[in-house]
């Protein structure tokens, strides 16, 4: 199977909520405003109560709590308040993708590093919708469930036995496409807008990284994922490649705070985005 089918089974298997795709309506409509996207989300109290439950999360830190939608709204704005829909959704979508032949608590580890770095990353550099980078980091995995789900002797393949290969080589070996390539054309099966699908596709990409500031974070902010939810306990900023980190302007300072960061916040994280499995 090729990437575009594991996308098209997942897009098949998994569909959007229908408040996904109304937001998304809402803010490509220049007749709409912010308010009306606040009273479409207000008609789904668990939804608005999972919101503002993020938006009270380490991703934001605002000086005061956001205790209301239209608050949220307000303060948030609505790119970042789909975003926030959009990172929602991704919990479901994960819970329907989950299989036996995957460690989940490794997996989830892996997407929330990546987002909470990439987010954070975006926020020290001040490049424009920080919560755009902690979905793209939580999602650009997202192919490594439904791929296992399908092709789970296949996907075994791709677990490093050496603790050094990295994972996304032996998917290229294996599948001939990395799982973020295939997150992509699961996230266009959906029909999310290009600045979600595309930077996920690049993010092994190390020329695309090396050209793009948002792709080069992304690069860094995958391969700091995977080292942190492994565990590893070296110098932290030798997973990251220099060359991108220069052109992509991260310095290691910075990159040392996004880590610090992460691994801080990285429990309250799980706590909201998976429960069962928060230590």
């Amino acid at each position: 199977m090729q990437a575009i089918d594991y996308a098209t089974r997942a897009a098949t298997s998994f569909a959007l909520p229908d408040i996904c795709l109304r937001i998304r309506q809402m803010l490509d409509d220049h007749n709409s405003d912010i308010e009306d996207i606040g009273n479409l989300v207000s008609m789904d109290p668990s939804l608005a109560a999972k919101l503002l439950k993020l938006a009270n999360s380490p991703l934001f830190r605002f000086r005061s709590q956001v205790d209301s939608i239209a608050k949220a709204v307000n303060v948030l704005g609505g790119e970042a308040l789909y975003n926030l829909v959009m990172a929602e959704t991704a919990k479901d979508a994960f819970e329907h993708f989950s299989s036996e032949d995957i460690d989940l608590n490794r997996f989830w580890n892996q997407s929330l590093y990546a987002g909470l770095v990439a987010k954070h990353l975006a926020k020290l550099m001040r490049v424009r919708g920080t919560e755009r980078f902690f979905l793209l980091g939580l999602l650009h995995n997202l192919a490594e469930l439904v791929v296992t789900k399908e092709s789970p002797d296949l996907a075994r393949k791709c677990l490093p036995e050496d603790g050094k290969t990295a994972p996304w080589a032996l998917q290229k070996k294996v599948f001939g496409f990395n799982y973020a390539q295939c997150s992509s054309q699961i996230l266009q099966a959906w029909n999310l807008p290009t600045q979600l699908s595309f930077p996920v596709a690049d993010i092994h990409n190390e020329d695309k990284a090396i050209d793009n500031k948002e792709v080069g974070i992304m690069f860094v902010s995958a391969r700091i994922g995977y080292g942190l939810s492994k565990g590893f306990s070296g110098d932290i900023t030798s997973l990251a490649n220099p060359v991108v980190m220069k052109n992509a302007g991260i310095g290691e300072e910075i990159l040392q705070d996004a880590v610090n960061f992460s691994r801080q916040e990285i429990s309250k994280m799980m706590a909201i985005f998976n429960p069962g499995m928060a230590s």
